[in-house]
């Protein structure tokens, strides 16, 4: 049976989950477009699918692992795909996804690099370098209080899956972080065009907590007074700062190679 009516309860209540307040309240967030949907059910976080009819080869083997995974499937009409979607133009799959939750404890004890983010408010930057923290092997990230929402629909979408993948904190507070982190024997490194080490000829060996703040504020006073390590990516052009995802890929892929 397909759903037409935008005004359907089930619908209504999905639709919801575009506000963060009903995605808080429910512990659930929406995941669209395949690869991101594909990679949600392979991890088993995809709680109810909505597709449209389609005769996709991709589409109707995804409909195949959420049958065989006790997923809910909903089949509604392109106007009401178009309500529940975020983008212009939907793929014709949307998921409802459980948010995973972790703490801070757990992932530092797997004693893997980790990235921080201070501040940084772009959905669109914080799901590329979810990603991009994923494709590097890094043991998380974690978002300071004041980042953009981590299951926010862009960020989903931006992650390409890797949320799924990657355990990723947020609204974690900057005091807590740094004494857990320390105690835990990583290394603070903060990133700041005000660093005093070229980032290239700074030893990263060991366990690294790796910080990077927004464009416009940067990485907050308290975080570089507390960090051991305080570096600046060399630039030789005559702009005077990198977008964050772009440094933090810099960065993270610079440590990589470094230990392969």
């Amino acid at each position: 049976m397909e759903i037409t009516a935008v005004k359907n309860q089930l619908i209504k209540e999905t639709v919801e989950l575009k506000q963060k307040k009903y995605r808080l309240k429910r512990q659930q967030f929406l995941a669209e477009g395949l690869n991101t949907v594909e990679v949600a059910i392979n991890c088993g976080v995809a709680e109810v699918l909505f597709y449209t009819h389609t005769e996709d080869i991709r589409i109707l083997s995804l409909l195949k692992k959420a049958v065989s995974g006790n997923m809910k499937l909903v089949c509604v009409s392109d106007r009401v795909m178009k309500k529940i979607a975020d983008t212009e133009t939907p793929q014709g799959v949307v998921a409802v996804c459980r948010m995973q939750r972790f703490k801070l404890g757990e992932i530092l004890v797997r004693g893997k690099m980790l990235l921080v983010l201070d501040r940084v408010g772009d959905p669109g930057n914080v799901g590329t370098i979810i990603r991009t923290a994923d494709a590097a092997g890094f043991g998380g990230l974690i978002l300071l209080n004041g980042s953009a929402d981590v299951y926010a629909p862009k960020t989903v979408r931006a992650s390409m899956g890797s949320l799924f993948n990657l355990p990723v904190l947020d609204c974690i507070e900057e005091e807590k972080f740094i004494n857990t982190v320390k105690k835990a024997g990583y290394t603070l490194l903060t990133t700041s065009l005000k660093g005093d080490v070229n980032f290239y000829e700074t030893d990263l060996s060991g366990r690294l907590a790796i910080v990077m703040g927004s464009e416009i504020g940067g990485v907050s006073d308290t975080l570089i007074e507390a960090s051991d390590k305080k570096v600046f990516i060399p630039m030789e052009g005559s702009t005077g700062s990198l977008n964050v995802a772009i440094a933090a890929a810099i960065v993270m892929f610079e440590i990589l190679r470094r230990r392969l």
